[in-house]
């Protein structure tokens, strides 16, 4: 059981760093992809933190505990570096902070805090 779980981990891994760094191709290799909808490089980027968070869980069990951060707080970071990619306009740089990276930088801080405890 434990080597199935270590080897879904790093399918998970490597799939979410795929829909990470490079969306557009995760997108014309994967199966039923392109059948699901117009192509959102933003949402499949979304999805790939979530499979890296799920995969931390599996390959580093004693990390676990940092899953949300990775999800939580890497969404927030990559709305960041959508700011500066110009993938926003001013008001929308506003929302986004007021609703996304402010409330995961707090969630992050808070899950810190208390694993020092």
């Amino acid at each position: 059981m434990k080597i199935t779980l270590k080897i879904l981990g790093v399918f998970y891994l490597l799939n979410g760093l795929l829909m990470l760094t490079i969306p557009e191709i995760w997108y014309r290799i994967t199966p039923g992809a392109a059948h699901s909808g117009a192509m959102n490089v933003h949402f499949i980027r979304d999805i790939g933190l979530a499979f890296c968070a799920a995969s931390l869980w599996a390959l580093w069990p004693r990390f676990k505990h940092y899953t949300p951060i990775i999800f939580i707080g890497g969404h927030g970071i990559l709305h960041a570096v959508e700011f500066f990619d110009g993938h926003f306009s001013g008001i929308e740089i506003l929302r986004d902070s007021g609703l996304i990276i402010l409330p995961a930088l707090a969630f992050c801080l808070i899950i810190l805090k208390q694993e020092k405890k």
